[in-house]
Order: C-alpha cells, then structure tokens, then sequence
C-alpha cells in the first residue's frame, strides 16, 4: 500500500517568472538556506550559552527560474509531463510579451493545482479585473512591490504546504476508490467463476446474448465482419450484381442509393472503403466525394469515383475533389480489386512502420487535418482519465460524441489498433514515465494510471517493456 504520510523528500520547489535578473537574485536570496557557519555558531555558544531549543530555522526551498512568460509556461509543461509540478510560482504582473496574467491563464491550463503568486508595484490591474479573467479562485494571491523577505517567506511556506496536503487528500480518497474497486472487482471475479459452471447455452437459443464479434463492436458474429468493409453507392443499382459477388469472401459489400443515404451510412458504418458511380448520380458526385473527404468520420477512408467519362480533365476534377483513385468505365473487376487490395495495404504498411518506432504519437498518423483533430481529441480526452480505472471506450465515445461502433472503427482505420490497447498503452507509458522520472511509489504510480491490479499491472508492463516495474524504475527512488 502506498505510505500514506508521504513527503517529498526534497525541498518544495518554487517558480519564479520575471523579466528582471535582480529579482531572481532577490529570490534565490530569501528562499535558499545558506550554508552553517560553523565558527560563528561556536563563538555565539562560548558567548551567550547553549542556542535556545526554539529558535526557528529558515525553511529551505528549490528555485526555478523563467525570464518570460512563454519560457515559464514551458517550464511548467515540462514539470508536469514529468510528474514532478511546481507547488508554487511566483510570476511578475508586467512583462514583456505575454504579461502575468496570461501566462497564468495558461499555466492553469497546464497545472490546476499549482498555487500562484502575482508580484506587482503598479496598479495595472484590480481585483476584480484580475478575477474577472483568472476567476474567482483560491489558488491566486497578490505580493505588492517592494516586498519584504518575510512576506515571500511566509507566502511560500503557506502555499507549499497547502499544495502537499492538498495532494496528501487527493492520495487518500484515490486510495479509497481503488480500494472499493478491488473488492468490487474480486465480487465480479467470483460471479465470473460462478457462470462458468454453469452449462453453455446452444448459440440457437441465444435472442440477447449472442456471440458478438470482438474485433469488430456490434458486429453480428458472422465471419463477414472480418472482412474489409466497402460501402458502394450508386443511383441505380446497375454495378452492385458485379460487384458484389466478384468480391465474396474477400469484402463485406455495403449499398446505398444516391448521396444522402450513401453519406448517412458512411457515418453509421465507418467503411474500410467506398466506391462512388458517378454516372447514374443525380447529385454531384464530386460534391459528395469532398463532403465524405469533410466528415469527421468519414475523411480518412479511400474513395474510388467510377464514371463512363475517363477524360484528363475529368480525372483531375475527381482528384482535386479528394478522390483517391478515378477508373473509367466499363468496370473491369480484377482491375478493381487491384485498386482495392492496394489501398488497403499502403494504410497497413503506414501502420506497421509508424508501430516500429517507439516514440510515435497517434496524432502523427494522420493524413489531413481532420484526422490529426479527431486523434487529438481521443488523446486528450484519454490523457485526462487516465486515473479513473473505470474510464473505457464506451466513456470514451460519449466523451467524442459518437458511438462505440463508430469510435472503434475510426480510430483503428487511423491509428492501426483499437482504443482500448491505446488506452492500455498510454497507461503503461505514462507508468514508465512515472518510475523514471516522479518520487511516488509503484503502488502510488499504478493508482494514478488506471490500474487496480497490482500483480496484472506488473504482468503486462514486463510484457510491454521486458522487465519488471521495480527494475525499470530509478535505482535512486523509493520501492514498494
């Protein structure tokens, strides 16, 4: 269990943010403890006694220093993906650039624990000015200049600790929950072994409580579903009889008349790949091919635009459209699943190079700007839960406002795995990060990324990164 006294054993660490050196000097001066002068403390004891039991010793404290607002934010985003926060900043109202009340804004939207001091000689902003921007909010205070050496050692003191019993409680009531969770969790363990006695229903007999396909999430179990899908739409249904049966067993075949219903159940269905008549449409087929290239859902999936009209300035049109390939007409179906079958490979190959390098990011697997927002929503939302044990992917689609089906489909066309082995490894990075780089405990650690089990965490982390947590972690810092 993690030590639930737990201290930093270094001194609390202070960020000063100030355009002026002499103000870092003045700092460093009132909050770093000198060294003992040994003769003198002799000489004083010879002359007046014994030093008295009661004599306060001035409090040591780490300064950190940032000459602009830009550079402290970037110090406290530093701090934080390091696990190691800053508990308090003291940061200059005037500075050139971006002023103390913006790099507060953003350093808030770094850290929402940090405590903050802002220094000011002039009367650039009340009170109500400043809470009007930062809020009504008990992490702010204000240090007028010039300031006396108790005031900022009184103002750190405060602060700091209340930033460590702050997080002392946030500790205690995770431990709590996590403590409630192994019990429900052990609870559905032993209904689980329980079912499992139980004699296996005839698939027959089983209306809601069918086999579901794992792979694919509201997939009816057949083992179509383990196919690429292709969604086709036409107006008149004139290619799907060649279509159709020319790719069983290789493509689950999707239909959809005309635009509207062919956008709908792209959205829905989230296909692998469509191909789009652009013949019989009554719409404007290269309208409705830069509309699925606009969709969230939708933008990152191969489009092929089929049309009688095999001219230059017709191919051009349905490339600038965003079309990923133009076949002219008659359809020649090897030709065809060429096309296909090659798409298709070139994204799995993107993936198996992208998941070779050990530091990629999912952001970086996409291929336009849409793509690269909706995985930068699924990472920060994920980022942001990664304590709660019970965040999974259906949170995670309600979070994204769409549905599980949709979420998982996407997110595995773009990013090559399933969001919930993302969420699994991006609690294992960040454990890893934690180990190398944090004081806190493994118990602490594997709390604070979502884990419940501590036998299971230690499984799959040595599973991910060959070796146990303890022999992972900094040989200098605390173990279980």
């Amino acid at each position: 269990m993690p030590n639930l006294a737990w201290e930093d054993p270094l001194p609390p660490r202070i960020l000063i943010i100030d355009d002026n050196p002499s103000v870092h000097a003045a700092f460093d001066e009132i909050l770093r403890r000198g060294p003992v002068n040994e003769s003198l403390e002799k000489e004083e004891v010879f002359m007046f006694g014994a030093p008295h039991p009661l004599r306060a010793i001035k409090p040591a404290y780490q300064t950190a220093h940032a000459l602009s607002g830009a550079e402290g934010v970037e110090k406290v985003r530093l701090a934080v993906a390091a696990g190691t926060p800053y508990p308090v900043a003291f940061v200059d109202i005037r500075m050139p650039g971006m002023d103390g009340v913006e790099t507060i804004e953003r350093v808030w939207e770094l850290d929402f624990q940090i405590q903050t001091v802002i220094c000011t000689a002039y009367a650039d902003y009340r009170w109500e000015d400043l809470a009007k921007r930062l809020g009504q909010t008990d992490r702010l205070l204000v240090l007028k200049k010039p300031f006396h050496d108790i005031e900022v050692l009184q103002l750190a003191s405060t602060l700091a600790r209340k930033w460590t019993l702050a997080r002392q409680a946030a500790i205690k009531m995770e431990q709590a929950d996590r403590l409630v969770a192994q019990r429900t969790q052990k609870l559905l363990e032993i209904r689980r072994r329980e079912n499992a006695q139980l004699p296996e229903l005839d698939p027959a007999q089983a209306t809601g409580v069918g086999a579901v396909d794992a792979a694919e999430p509201g997939g009816s179990g057949s083992p179509e579903n383990d196919f690429p899908v292709l969604l086709l739409i036409e107006e008149i249904s004139n290619l799907s009889p060649l279509i159709r049966p020319g790719l069983a067993g290789q493509y689950s075949v999707l239909e959809a008349t005309g635009a509207a219903q062919g956008i709908a159940k792209a959205k829905e269905n989230v296909p692998d790949l469509i191909v789009v008549d652009a013949d019989d449409s009554k719409s404007d087929p290269m309208k409705l091919c830069a509309t699925l290239k606009k969709g969230e859902l939708t933008s990152h999936i191969p489009v092929i635009l089929l049309a009688t009209d095999g001219s230059d300035a017709h191919h051009v049109r349905a490339l600038e459209a965003g079309a990923d390939e133009f076949l002219a007409k008659p359809l020649r179906l090897p030709l065809l699943k060429a096309h296909l079958d090659n798409l298709l490979e070139n994204r799995r190959k993107l993936h198996e190079h992208f998941q070779s390098l050990p530091s990629i990011q999912p952001r970086e697997l996409a291929t336009n700007h849409l793509d690269a927002e909706f995985l930068r929503r699924v990472v920060e939302i994920a980022e942001n839960n990664l304590a709660d044990y019970e965040f999974d992917v259906e949170k995670l689609a309600r979070q994204m406002a769409v549905s599980r089906r949709q979420l998982f489909r996407k997110f595995k066309a773009v990013a090559g795995c399933t969001p919930n082995v993302f969420i699994r490894n991006l609690r294992l990075k960040r454990a890893a990060h934690l180990l190398r780089e944090s004081n806190l405990t493994i118990s602490e650690i594997i709390y604070n990324v979502g884990f419940v089990d501590l036998k299971h965490f230690r499984t799959i982390f040595r599973e991910r990164f060959g070796v146990l947590p303890g022999e992972y972690q900094n040989p200098m810092k605390p173990s279980d």
